[in-house]
């Protein structure tokens, strides 16, 4: 498995998706479950500026891993967890500059 080595900078954001069973009763009460084994995965929104050829590289990486998940980690004292990348965009910034976006979903296969 291939790991995400490129720099993103502090501009990712990262959110925590909670999957949760709700069971509503018509007097107010709620009865709340965790569902599944890993009920809580993260997602980052992602950005990185670069030249064409960097961005392209970045990209290449990306398109490779819709599917297929790749390792990544957020800090270097956080530990590597599987993602999978999603809604991949680029545009041009003007002179040799480009940028790039996506979104890192985590996935446990």
């Amino acid at each position: 498995m291939k790991t995400f080595t490129y720099d993103i900078g502090i501009q990712a954001t990262g959110s925590t998706d909670n999957d949760v069973v709700i069971v509503q009763f018509g007097d107010g009460y709620a009865q709340r479950q965790s569902k599944g084994l890993a009920p809580r995965l993260e997602h980052w929104q992602a950005s990185k500026v670069g030249s064409k050829a960097t961005i392209d590289e970045v990209k290449a990486f990306l398109d490779a891993h819709t599917v297929t998940p790749f390792l990544w980690r957020v800090t270097s004292d956080e530990p590597l967890r599987k993602y999978i990348a999603k809604d991949i965009s680029r545009s041009p910034q003007g002179g040799a500059k480009w940028t790039l976006s996506w979104t890192m979903q985590q996935v446990l296969a």
